[in-house]
């Protein structure tokens, strides 16, 4: 028994000493099989079962791996090299399974070289902002004729700013220093004025705050400035100009051809900004406000009564982290590890030619914002064009999150399509004539890149109907963490749309907070918005209040939080432009019925949401030859009331530019209505829309235009 026994531990130890260690797959005489893989944006776990149900071979990856997606585009080779490539572009490594076959995990050398500098990247996000702050000192201290040399000067260097001060101080210059042009007067002289952009303001806002506001902005905290602060709010410097448009024009000249106006150096009476930074994108935002006076456009101007009107809008300076870690490891370690660029496109072809055998391979069609056809796909498309145009076997990681401009002759020029990927991928050309691809940044892009098994069946479903609903949104995005949420409303500015998929993803960004809070609401009352009934707050439990909060609050305080004074009352538009840009915009048969609910005798006296669907409406366009929508116009029912205008603007659209076609925009839209109090709303506008062929038959004879 006791010989028996030590037999045992011996047995033990030795096995658990196996498969502690990296197995030799080329050992294994079931790898030995050649086999092809063709993969794009496949979960790691699928990849690994489909190489398995080929070779005979169990197959695992750790949990935490799972998800992490892969292009694997590899013809006729050895199971066990495929295998080795895929362990060696993600530094993981394989073991024997207890149970048989093999297990890919993440060894611990990898994960804490990984944790090392996310650390990193922290700190360096804020060293960015005070080098930034600092180098908008220094530039906020030169006279605009020192900037516009200094500009100069950098323009004329070909060299690259070679330490993240100097490419601080560089930003700084470049968008504190205006632009400065000539205009025509109403008395025919000319003019010279400076054009400002957000940004100027942004950076002259921050050179002006003191320390203590700028380690509040790192800790997360927003920032007001304004010409006339309320308590917590800093005075906001004179030479912080917004952008020409939100300061009140003293000069306008007015005639059907032009509409120049020339802006005096100083802001409104009201003028304010809140600061914020973004961690997820590493990028500071701002939203400005301004209540200018400007003379109507009509009549004589010097008779008419001024008008005020509030503008706003926001700004992103995006924070340049990659010059803070050049010199961290792990950075250095997959930039020794790439092939220099010019060896890697002198190793593919520079032209394809179709053959019967290999004919061309066309990419899938995204949804873009304001796009009928993407001009965008992923790295994994743009992969496997070059895998399928070179023969050359490739294996890498794969994000949604991450495009490359596609233009169809890409598909006859491989070096043309590594070169595009060049920007976003470490690429290797391996001594066995792999192309192994990894992603720059990819260790943020997996904390936010959404599962295929999220997005593959609405795409099968917008395929088969051309329709997704208003649950399918609501289903998808009560699957997001905390973080991915954050991300894709972060980005909103950067990324149109935060990720490629067939179907939009724009609704599901804008209306994001909404969309989280219904997805947290139980059938029965989901039952009672679905019969178009307030859903009152005293329904909802702890985490759907947390939720309704969220969804009620803007991403900045009220406007008047920055005003010591009350803002003036302004003039409004409402809804009287029946040519409109895109097609959102509330409806007002649709507003009469949300304002009007209670009238109904749907009431509440507490705050409350409800569900307002709209009319199909048809919006017709005009599509550039390039696929973009270049004009749009209300819905079809407000177009007809002045049609024979329309028709001149459609004629004039497609003669303008040969090759555009007019089409139409089904839209369906639905209205969330949050009651925040008894007479204030949020409402979030969910649009989805699909583009279809539309015949505009021109105006009889005798129709009256407008």
């Amino acid at each position: 028994m006791r010989r028996g026994l030590w037999y045992g531990v011996v047995w033990s130890i030795a096995l658990a000493t196996a498969l502690a260690q990296p197995a030799a797959l080329q050992e294994d005489p079931l790898l030995q099989r050649r086999i092809t893989v063709w993969l794009k944006l496949e979960p790691m776990r699928d990849a690994l079962r489909f190489i398995a149900r080929q070779t005979g071979v169990s197959l695992r990856c750790q949990d935490a791996i799972a998800e992490e997606k892969v292009a694997i585009f590899v013809e006729n080779r050895p199971a066990h090299e495929i295998l080795t490539q895929l362990a060696r572009v993600f530094r993981y490594e394989w073991r024997q399974h207890e149970s048989g076959g093999y297990i890919l995990y993440v060894p611990d050398e990898t994960r804490l070289a990984e944790e090392r500098y996310e650390r990193a990247v922290r700190e360096a996000r804020r060293k960015a902002v005070m080098d930034l702050v600092q180098a908008a000192r220094k530039v906020r201290q030169m006279s605009l004729q020192q900037r516009q040399e200094a500009l100069r000067a950098l323009q004329q260097d070909s060299k690259t700013p070679s330490t993240p001060e100097q490419l601080a101080f560089r930003t700084a210059l470049q968008h504190m220093t205006p632009i400065r042009v000539q205009l025509a007067t109403t008395d025919g002289q000319l003019t010279q004025v400076e054009v400002h952009d957000g940004k100027y303001a942004v950076l002259h806002a921050l050179a002006a705050l003191p320390e203590r506001a700028i380690q509040a902005l790192l800790n997360g905290q927003t920032i007001g400035l304004s010409t006339k602060p309320a308590a917590g709010i800093y005075p906001l410097p004179d030479d912080a100009l917004l952008p020409n448009y939100m300061r009140s024009p003293s000069i306008v000249r007015r005639s059907l051809e032009e509409d120049d106006q020339v802006y005096p150096p100083r802001n409104p009476e009201f003028a304010g900004m809140w600061l914020r930074l973004l961690p997820r994108i590493s990028a500071i935002e701002c939203w400005l406000i301004s209540v200018r006076t400007s003379q109507p456009n009509t009549g004589n101007p010097s008779s008419a009564n001024p008008i005020r009107e509030t503008t706003c809008t926001t700004a992103i300076v995006p924070l340049e982290l990659t010059a803070y870690l050049q010199e961290e490891p792990l950075l250095r370690e997959w930039s020794n590890w790439a092939t220099r660029r010019e060896a890697l496109l002198e190793s593919v072809p520079e032209r394809f030619s179709p053959t019967e055998e290999r004919p061309l391979r066309t990419p899938p069609t995204y949804r873009c914002v304001g796009r009928v056809g993407c001009n965008h796909v992923t790295t994994a498309d743009a992969l496997e064009l070059l895998a399928w145009t070179t023969r050359r076997p490739i294996v890498g990681d794969a994000f949604r999150l991450v495009r490359v401009w596609y233009e169809p002759q890409r598909q006859y020029m491989p070096r043309m399509l590594l070169s595009d990927l060049l920007p976003y991928c470490w690429v290797r050309a391996d001594e066995s004539d792999y192309l192994l691809v990894r992603h720059r940044f990819y260790w943020d892009y997996q904390q936010y890149e959404l599962p295929e098994a999220w997005l593959r069946p609405l795409e099968q479903k917008y395929e088969q109907e051309r329709w997704l609903t208003l649950d399918d949104y609501i289903a998808l995005a009560g699957r997001l963490s905390d973080a991915q949420a954050e991300f894709l409303v972060q980005g909103r500015h950067l990324y149109r749309p935060a990720l490629l998929a067939r179907f939009e993803i724009e609704p599901l960004v804008s209306c994001l907070p909404a969309l989280r809070f219904l997805a947290a609401l139980a059938s029965a009352q989901r039952q009672v918005l679905s019969a178009g009934r307030w859903l009152p707050y005293s329904r909802l439990d702890a985490t759907q209040r947390r939720l309704f909060q969220q969804a009620v609050s803007d991403l900045f305080p009220p406007d008047q939080q920055l005003f010591r004074e009350p803002l003036p009352p302004v003039h409004s538009n409402g809804l009287a432009n029946l040519i409109a840009p895109q097609w959102g915009g509330y409806t007002p048969a649709a507003l009469e019925d949300i304002f009007g609910a209670s009238s109904h005798g749907d009431t509440v006296s507490e705050p409350a949401v409800r569900l307002q669907p709209d009319q199909e409406s048809l919006h017709p366009f005009i599509l550039s030859p390039e696929g973009a929508i270049s004009h749009t116009f209300g819905d079809l029912t407000h177009v007809q009331l002045i049609r024979e205008y329309v028709d001149q603007y459609i004629q004039s659209a497609l003669s303008s530019r040969p090759g555009s076609r007019l089409m139409a925009a089904r839209v369906r839209r639905v209205y969330i209505v949050f009651l925040v109090e008894w007479d204030k709303l949020k409402i979030y506008e969910f649009v989805l829309w699909h583009p279809e062929p539309f015949e505009w038959s021109p105006p009889k004879a005798d129709s009256q235009q407008l």
